[in-house]
């Protein structure tokens, strides 16, 4: 008879009992900022924003000193023309004057020859006559001779002058080329490093680091809250975890909140936890809950402020 009695009790408590979707569910709005740094350390030279405000994508936040960036790569750039002047000096060959006053002295040359060839010509004929001196015939064949090769060899220094390089020597000053737009490329890199520009649209939540200060390598200067990062933070009883899924849709409920405001369930606890203390003055029957973060549909939310959600069917 006891038992039976115990059993009906607690059927009319569960016929009592309200319906998931009936049930609020308590929690808060909380926000994961995104801390905004500069690679290198550096003296905060201008702030661009304020707290409160709105930025968007690629806005300027802040800029540091860049006075030895600047030097690097205005020293880099000098490198770079310097090599690419280099290299295409090694390609063009000599330059127009040096040609030039070998083509003057392949006409002399050539004058020369001319000279020498009319003269041997006529010593030859003298050869055969009783007044001839074999000395001089071979005077003549030696000076023809060495006007010829005298003029065989500026033929060649002109051919050369207008030849490039040696591949070797062209490769080794294109190697140094690509060196120094390489280093030009790292320059550069540093220096736009000093400005920097959010990464992500969101809100100034604060300014860690402000004008005139410094700033080490990493060290933050603005707190910002970009819109995707706000999630409501909820703790649901165990009796309800079966009705929550990934995707599904909570009705939220708050102080100044918009109506019609909705979120979708993105995580689900695997683990139970203690409610928590914040959560402690709230009426609750249970003690032991499992966190669910949804993201709310439209802004608006600000992060620890309090709220009740239901689930949507």
């Amino acid at each position: 008879m006891k038992r039976a009695l115990i059993l009906v009790v607690a059927l009319a408590l569960l016929a009592c009992e309200e319906a998931p979707k009936n049930r609020g569910y308590f929690g808060y709005v909380e926000g994961e900022r995104a801390v905004v740094a500069a690679p290198d350390g550096g003296w905060i030279e201008e702030v661009f924003v304020a707290e409160g405000d709105q930025v968007a994508l690629g806005q300027k936040l802040f800029r540091l000193e860049a006075r030895r960036e600047t030097a690097r790569r205005d020293e880099a750039k000098a490198r770079l023309d310097q090599a690419e002047a280099q290299l295409a000096n090694l390609l063009t060959g000599k330059r127009a004057d040096e040609i030039k006053a070998i083509e003057a002295q392949i006409a002399q040359a050539e004058s020369n020859h001319g000279l020498a060839r009319r003269e041997l010509a006529r010593q030859q004929e003298l050869a055969s006559s009783p007044a001839a001196n074999p000395r001089t015939l071979d005077q003549a064949r030696a000076a023809f001779g060495a006007e010829q090769a005298r003029l065989a060899e500026l033929q060649a220094q002109l051919r050369v002058a207008r030849l490039p390089a040696r591949e070797d020597e062209i490769a080794a000053a294109r190697a140094q080329m690509e060196a120094a737009a390489a280093q030009l490329a790292e320059a550069e890199t540093r220096l736009g490093d000093r400005l920097i520009s959010a990464r992500a649209a969101g809100r100034v939540e604060r300014l860690v680091r402000r004008t005139g200060e410094f700033a080490p390598a990493g060290g933050g200067v603005v707190s910002l809250l970009p819109p995707e990062a706000v999630h409501v933070r909820l703790y649901v009883p165990e009796r309800d975890l079966a009705q929550l899924r990934i995707g599904g849709r909570l009705a939220i409920a708050c102080d100044g909140c918009a109506k019609d405001l909705a979120a979708e369930i993105t995580f689900v606890a695997g683990e139970a936890e203690f409610t928590p203390p914040v959560l402690y003055a709230i009426e609750s029957r249970q003690k032991l809950v499992y966190l669910v973060k949804a993201r709310p549909a439209a802004a608006g939310l600000k992060p620890g402020q309090p709220v009740e959600a239901r689930l949507l069917p």
